[in-house]
Formats: structure tokens, C-alpha cells, sequence
């Protein structure tokens, strides 16, 4: 998995980025596409620290291993 999506920092960025963004649009329906863009990236934030806390328990070993097709 590339390491960006497991980033939450990278996504709480990006966040902040579209809300200032959303702060100077001038056009409702901009600001409001803005603002929800700026939630999902929160919530892609709150997944990735998910992962990495259910990441962090696992032995070295199976984070290494490639993944196994069934």
C-alpha cells in the first residue's frame, strides 16, 4: 500500500487546504463541494490512523509477507 494513504497527517493537509480554499470561493455550490471535500479527506485521515494503530500489533514479519491468493 503506497505509504500517502496510510498517512493521516498527509490527509488532515489536504483538509486544511480545501477549507481554506472553501474560505475564498465566492460561489455557494463551490464553497459547499469545497467543504465536502475537505470532510472526506478527514475521513480518509481517520481510516489511515486506523490502519496504522491496527498495523502497529502485527509482527514485522506478516507486515512484510505479501499477501496470500486464495
Amino acid at each position: 500500500m503506497p505509504e500517502l494513504l496510510k498517512n493521516p497527517a498527509h490527509w488532515q493537509l489536504r483538509a486544511r487546504e480545501a477549507r481554506k480554499l472553501a474560505e475564498i470561493l465566492c460561489d455557494p455550490d463551490a464553497k459547499a463541494a469545497k467543504m465536502q471535500m475537505a470532510e472526506k479527506y478527514e475521513r480518509l485521515a481517520q481510516r489511515a490512523t486506523q490502519w496504522v494503530n491496527k498495523t502497529e500489533d502485527i509482527p514485522t514479519f506478516l507486515r512484510a509477507a505479501p499477501p496470500t491468493v486464495p
